[in-house]
């Protein structure tokens, strides 16, 4: 017998909003903490970049096996235990003795918050009544929001005081005592399904993950090495555990992803708008802390205060999205963020070497509206239509997307400043300059580059790496901007007729359903005791 898991008082939109608010509080956490690190460890910046990526290739790879678990087990108990598993990898990191460890632990915490992440959306859809649906959803997308804006400012407090360790600390107790108040308030019930739910695909998560870091990684080794055979052979297995995955999920008895959920234009949408956002404004946000802090020469503390305006209108944008659910259509408000996310990234555009941060603050506050806009549209999406038993697998999936979308974002912008970088440097330096001093500048390892020539050329160097840099972040953000483009037209397109976000999906039911019911002698086979009806199409 299926029974919906039901969650009164307080506790559940404590949970709906608590996940996605430590998740995306942890998520630039290292941004202004990478020079600590590196001195304190001995490496390189470079080679703690994956300590920002791998966070989201963690998330990425384990969100679809969350929202099975949280279809098979109960969000409320998967909920507390992928939060205890959350706070346990931030300890981790904060002990860290190496930049190996450090990456290690940051995938292991984005695993944890991909079920974090995955639950609370499930929660939301399965226990939510309908008519505060939307005002939970709104502050859903409004704990990101508010994420991003702590974050930033708990690891620039923790470099101030002279340390990098305590900002993983404090995450880690947030996160232990959030888990336990989840184990003392939040009923555990029952799971949405048990017959019918999806079974965890140890081989099928593998590939996936497998397949995401390979294809990170070799857009990681493109960029500093053309098409090198390293990159070639990473690219080719990236396309081979893909593709063996997509192929084992139509298999598959119980897939992760049901691929019925993809018929449906509605979700197809909102899956393609959570990509794009993360991989043009929130990607770039990234690669925008570095640049403020290495070429407009801003400390740790004067990036996160200067990124507060940016996350604290999102948050707010996020607060009012409850008030324009009930009138605003989900395409609508995709399609209006998205919009205004172009336009702040155009703003960006003029930027040079000696702007003023204040000047950059338009552009950056118009992407965050437009971010606050969409993120609660993006949640609705997810589930809009999805019966219960599979509001986690979609809920999953949907998450999937959008940190594929960052992770990739990311690798992708980063590899493309990086050339950028390199060409202008190429082109402005003098006819006698080492390709060794033009390679560390396009790393953006001014350190090296100043290193390899005479005193007397060091402020050149440092003026070309101001101007190659900058040429590198304009072309990034120009890119981003064209992908934000082509996701307004392509998500208007998908969205006809207006209601289609808002239309129910028509999923096909697990085989074990339709088996049984063509024992019973039905015909078409739908879903009975209630549940919602989903048959073959008309």
């Amino acid at each position: 017998m299926r029974r919906t898991e039901v969650v009164t008082g307080s506790s559940l939109p404590a949970a709906v909003a608590g996940a996605p608010f430590l998740v995306f509080l942890a998520y630039p956490l290292p941004i202004p903490l990478v020079p600590a690190i590196s001195t304190d460890l001995g490496v390189g910046i470079a080679d703690l970049q994956l300590a920002v990526g791998g966070y989201p290739l963690g998330l990425g790879a384990a969100l679809l096996a969350g929202g099975v678990l949280s279809d098979r087990f109960g969000g409320s108990r998967v909920w507390i235990l992928s939060t205890l598993g959350f706070a346990l990898c931030s300890l981790g990191s904060a002990i860290s003795g190496s930049a190996g460890e450090l990456i290690g632990w940051r995938v292991g915490q984005g695993i944890a918050g991909a079920a974090m992440l995955a639950c609370s959306l499930s929660l939301a859809s399965t226990s939510i009544p309908d008519h505060l649906r939307g005002r939970v959803m709104a502050w859903w997308g409004a704990a990101i929001g508010a994420g991003l804006s702590v974050g930033p400012l708990l690891a620039a407090a923790s470099v101030e005081l002279g340390r990098w360790r305590p900002a993983f600390l404090i995450v880690a107790a947030i996160g232990m005592a959030a888990a336990i108040a989840g184990a003392l308030s939040l009923p555990l019930g029952r799971p949405v399904s048990s017959a019918s739910a999806a079974r965890v695909d140890v081989v099928g998560t593998l590939a996936l993950a497998g397949g995401l870091g390979a294809l990170i990684l070799a857009v990681n080794r493109a960029s500093a090495g053309g098409a090198a055979p390293l990159a070639i052979a990473l690219f080719a297995a990236a396309v081979a555990l893909l593709g063996g995955f997509v192929i084992l999920q139509r298999r598959r008895r119980y897939p992760m992803v049901d691929v019925s959920l993809l018929r449906g234009r509605g979700y197809r949408t909102g899956l393609l708008a959570g990509a794009v956002l993360a991989a043009s404004m929130l990607s770039l946000i990234v690669l925008f802390g570095a640049f403020i802090q290495d070429v407009l020469k801003l400390s740790p503390m004067g990036v996160a205060l200067w990124f507060l305006p940016w996350s604290l209108l999102a948050f707010l944008v996020a607060l009012t999205a409850a008030r324009l659910a009930r009138r605003v259509s989900v395409r609508l408000r995709l399609i209006a963020g998205l919009t205004l996310c172009v336009i702040g990234l155009l703003m960006l555009l003029p930027i040079g070497p000696g702007t003023s941060p204040v000047w950059l603050l338009p552009g950056f506050l118009i992407g965050g509206a437009g971010v606050g806009l969409t993120n609660p549209a993006l949640a609705a999406a997810a589930v809009a239509g999805i019966p219960p038993e599979r509001s986690g697998m979609a809920a999953g999936a949907a998450n999937t997307a959008r940190q594929l979308g960052n992770a990739l974002g990311i690798a992708g912008l980063a590899a493309l400043a990086q050339w950028a970088a390199g060409r202008a440097a190429q082109a402005a330096a003098r006819a006698g300059e080492s390709a060794e001093v033009i390679g560390n500048i396009a790393r953006a390892e001014l350190a090296g580059a100043l290193a390899l020539v005479p005193a007397d050329r060091q402020d050149a160097i440092r003026a070309l790496y101001d101007s190659a840099q900058t040429t590198g972040i304009r072309t990034a953000t120009a890119v981003a901007a064209i992908i934000a483009v082509i996701g307004v037209l392509a998500v208007a397109w998908l969205s006809r007729p207006a209601t289609i976000l808002d239309a129910p999906a028509k999923i096909d039911p697990p085989r074990s359903t339709v088996v049984a019911d063509r024992v019973r002698g039905d015909r078409n086979p739908v879903r009975h005791r209630g549940q919602f009806a989903v048959g073959c199409d008309p």
